[in-house]
């Protein structure tokens, strides 16, 4: 049961009967369907290049470069009119008191001192005064929309004080100058603390683990960023209690998740040891000229274009698929110049690596650009409705689990139970250096993630970031079991072309609802084939590297990296070598692969790097073709092993965006009503248009979905009721108020269309019970 190998004729041939605009009907992920299917994405190669913001703006002005990532080149003047931005959340800016400052001991001062701090940037155009962590980029942001508005008063502010301000790149500058002169001695520190640098402090998304469900969101961002600055025991105690309940999701209505959230950053910012006071905001340049534009566009809220699906969704207007798409990078300042290792397990950390592996990798799930939720990419759930993710059942005894341990898979021991069972269904393809993919691909990230975290710091099988970035997944995970592997096959002329659809039960433990249907944290997949892992693990037993920047440090090792160091890749060709000779495959998989498998994986690995010099082999769309300091270059997958096509993620870009027009009181219910913007396509241009958000509004080809979010607030801070509103079929939207004790209460609302949770307009109506 594999898939059909190609040889470089056939694909060449596949490529001409696409070319001439033959549709071929063939099935994608999702199974019992097929549709017209033209395999991968659009752009035939990505060429990213690292360029300095003014040769950027030159490029982009003449139409040579389709777009700029990362940051906003810095135009002398007014921008060309076919240059479009792109707006996503860029950092947090914070102000920290220093804990051995004596004149900042009072509570009221510090807080005083960090209202000044708040105006010190108020001039900075690129920052938003906002003084709390939970901005309009972040998918929770309805819940806490009565806070944060406008900036801190500095009114009472205390003079004197040095304040430092360290920006995003490492570089620092004296603000205002106290008795000291230094910039090493300070008493309130203004950091801007970049979005990837929380994400990475938390541990999410790291390399090819699974992202935590609620990795976008501003409580889960704030306690990552504001956690290590308490200096009173019982704010600290209260904000782990708060955000132990939130990730273990231990609340009973949206009601009391909207109040831990609020709750939690109340017990970060109580004592003013340090509070954001700002955000910043990125501007992503990208060409929308007429013939040499992109078009196609979805950005990420928070990753702006270094995102999977801008990859995945973006278009040159020249070409209806194929083309070549270049775009710049900016590079980084000398105080970030740290060059990360490149390898899926810990590597990828900075902002090229980011992009490579959004662009070669091929997550189960990918996030959606403007909330929290996750789309099924490689991988979907079969009828998440059936009661058995619901409830306890019994593992059964063909079941693999991972050692605790060692890691080694071995069959579930009897009796063993878990709280639930869900069912996957997997897209498997072809990897890249022409390996099919195996039941044994899938389950060993399972045995990596449990044994280079069932250790301790100093053993050698042991990465503290690994066990950070797999916590989640280790604690939910039980066991796997391969059900069947459903085939499907497309016959083209004389053609055969075989679809192999693993079906994988997970036993896990504690899933709730949310994990289940927004953010699956421990479905049976891997990007990357398992020799290479193995490969990986090996070079890092026998000291060649370590997987991660902390335990490179820790042992002096170098970082692992599969791509740019010569050295490093002379020694993993000759374990590649050595693992040809010998067959050999790790502990872990000794019951699932036997040696003559393993030795047909590590020639196939050999004749790879040999012929692309390098070792990052994935099943992703796009394959790596070159790299060199100035530019990485990919090259599409376009062959139909690849089970993933053209348009499937388009719904993503352009998404509408619902407005407000009005909201009134009928008894017990509430009326809002609502306008739509949204982006329509006149030839190849974009036009914004408004207009009244109806049942039977459309966008373009696609029908709206209207989503609602709502929550009551009292006067003294605390959510009494949240929710979701009825959309009715003559557009309108109707909530009914909950009887709730005397006083007065805020109601905030927002309306989500298709999903779009960024910059919401928030309708607010004030009313009293009595």
């Amino acid at each position: 049961m594999r898939l059909l190998p190609t040889s470089p004729d056939t694909r060449r041939l596949l490529a001409a009967l696409c070319c001439t605009a033959i549709l071929v009907v063939a099935p994608t992920s999702r199974a019992g369907h097929e549709v017209s299917y033209y395999p991968s994405f659009y752009p035939q190669e990505i060429r990213i290049e690292t360029l300095d913001p003014a040769v950027a703006a030159r490029e982009l002005a003449g139409n040579t470069l389709q777009a700029y990532i990362g940051s906003d080149p810095g135009f002398s003047g007014t921008p060309p009119a076919h240059l479009k931005t792109f707006a996503s959340l860029h950092s947090f800016v914070t102000a920290t008191i220093n804990p051995h400052s004596a004149k900042l001991a009072n509570h009221d001062v510090r807080c005083a001192a960090i209202a000044r701090a708040s105006d010190a940037l108020a001039k900075r155009a690129d920052l938003v005064a906002h003084p709390y962590p939970v901005t309009p980029y972040h998918a929770d942001y309805v819940g806490h929309a009565d806070r944060g508005s406008g900036s801190a008063s500095s009114r009472n502010a205390a003079g004197g004080g040095t304040m430092v301000y360290r920006a995003g790149d490492g570089t620092e500058t004296v603000l205002a100058a106290g008795a000291a002169q230094h910039a090493t001695d300070w008493d309130v520190r203004l950091d801007e603390v970049l979005i990837e640098d929380v994400l990475r402090r938390a541990h999410a998304g790291l390399g090819m683990w699974p992202r935590v469900p609620w990795a976008k969101e501003g409580w889960f961002q704030a306690y990552h960023l504001l956690r290590g600055a308490l200096s009173d025991p019982g704010d600290a105690a209260d904000a782990d209690m708060l955000y132990q309940r939130l990730v273990r999701r231990q609340f009973d209505s949206t009601a009391e998740q909207i109040n831990l959230g609020r709750g939690l950053v109340t017990a970060l910012t109580h004592g003013c040891d340090a509070q954001v006071i700002a955000y910043g905001t990125k501007r992503e340049y990208y060409s929308d000229e007429f013939s040499n534009g992109i078009e196609n566009i979805a950005g990420d809220s928070q990753a702006g274009f270094g995102s999977a699906l801008f990859v995945r969704t973006v278009k040159l207007k020249d070409f209806p698929w194929n083309g070549w798409l270049r775009v710049g990078m900016a590079k980084q300042a000398a105080a970030r110049q740290v060059m990360g290792g490149w390898n899926p397990v810990a590597g990828f950390t900075d902002p090229s690596g980011r992009l490579t592996w959004a662009t070669v990798g091929d997550d189960a799930f990918l996030p959606v650009p403007y909330n929290s939720r996750l789309v099924a990419n490689r991988v979907e759930m079969i009828d998440p409705e059936d009661p058995k993710s619901r409830q306890s059942v019994l593992i059964p005894s063909d079941a693999w689990a991972p050692d605790p341990a060692t890691g080694r898979l071995i069959k579930a021991a009897p009796g063993q139970g878990a709280t639930a069972m869900v069912t996957y269904r997997v897209s498997a393809s072809s990897f890249h250096d022409g390996t099919a993919m195996e039941p044994a691909d899938l389950l060993y990230p399972y045995a990596l993630a449990v044994r280079w975290s069932a250790g301790q710091a100093g053993d050698t099988a042991f990465d503290s970031e690994v066990a950070a970035a797999t916590r989640l997944m280790r604690e939910r995970f039980r066991a796997a079991r391969v059900v069947r592997v459903d085939e499907r096959t497309l016959t083209l002329a004389d053609l055969t072309f075989t679809y192999r659809s693993p079906v994988i039960e997970v036993y896990l433990n504690s899933p709730t609802a949310e994990e289940q249907d927004n953010g699956p944290v421990a479905p049976p997949w891997s990007s990357v084939p398992w020799h290479v892992l193995a490969l990986m693990e090996a070079a890092v037993e026998r000291g060649i590297a370590a997987f991660s920047q902390s335990e490179a440090a820790r042992r002096n090792l170098p970082w692992l990296d599969l791509v740019r160091e010569p050295a490093q890749r002379d020694k993993l060709v000759e374990l590649v070598n050595e693992f040809a000779r010998t067959g050999y495959r790790p502990a872990a998989l000794q019951e699932l692969v036997n040696a003559d498998a393993a030795r047909t994986r590590w020639e196939a690995l050999a004749r790879f790097v040999g012929d692309s010099k390098h070792l990052l082999v994935t099943n992703g769309p796009y394959k790596l073709t070159s790299w060199s300091p100035e530019a990485v270059v990919f090259d599409v997958i376009r062959e139909f092993t690849y089970p993933i096509g053209l348009g499937t993620f388009d719904p993503f870009a352009y998404p509408p965006r619902a407005l407000i027009t009005g909201m009134e009181r009928s008894g017990d219910d509430v009326i809002v009503t609502a306008d739509v913007e949204i982006w329509m396509k006149q030839q190849r241009n974009r036009r914004a248009t408004r207009t009244a958000l109806k049942r039977e509004t459309m966008r373009e080809t696609y029908a709206i979905r209207a989503e609602t979010q709502y929550a009551v607030i009292a006067d003294d801070g605390t959510v009494a009721d949240a929710g979701i509103a009825t959309w009715r079929t003559d557009g309108r939207f109707t909530l009914s108020l909950p009887k709730l004790p005397p006083g007065g209460y805020r109601l905030l609302m927002a309306v989500f269309l298709d999903g779009n949770a960024v910059e919401p307009d928030i309708g607010r109506f004030e009313f009293r019970s009595q």
